[in-house]
């Protein structure tokens, strides 16, 4: 049974994946809190609304034509596309945007979904089991 056909563990693998992103977008910004000119940088919050609406929808990819096409020369920034911080709490004299403490308090933050997430899809797991009778 592949769980990726359920909707609801398609939705949490969106969220734990979204968090990851977040996490690590974070942790780049804590890395420069001395870089100057430094912009802290976060990703716009999961829409649940439109994470339904994509599940219930079919995906259209893009396709290459032709094998002489490129695919591409931008980087991937992953499926959450990253906005700029906006106005900051504090800046620096050097022009560097971070404060730890926000920073700080949104890992935190990240931290408590992810377990959330994962415990939600533990217990979806285990649901299951039991309705098909495979307890463990």
């Amino acid at each position: 049974m592949d769980l990726q056909n359920l909707a609801l563990f398609r939705m949490t693998k969106t969220k734990l994946d979204w968090l990851a992103q977040r996490q690590k977008v974070l942790a780049q910004n804590i890395a420069n809190a001395n870089t100057p000119e430094y912009k802290a940088k976060d990703l716009r919050e999961l829409d649940f609304a439109k994470e339904i609406k994509s599940i219930m929808e079919p995906q259209v990819a893009v396709s290459q034509t032709d094998a002489r096409h490129l695919p591409g020369t931008l980087p991937t920034r992953g499926p959450f596309y990253e906005d700029s911080h906006g106005k900051p709490f504090e800046e620096s004299i050097d022009g560097n945007r971070v404060v730890l403490e926000e920073q700080m308090e949104k890992v935190g933050k990240v931290k408590g979904e992810y377990t959330l997430a994962l415990n939600l899809f533990q217990k979806n797991v285990k649901m299951l089991k039991t309705a098909l009778g495979k307890q463990s």
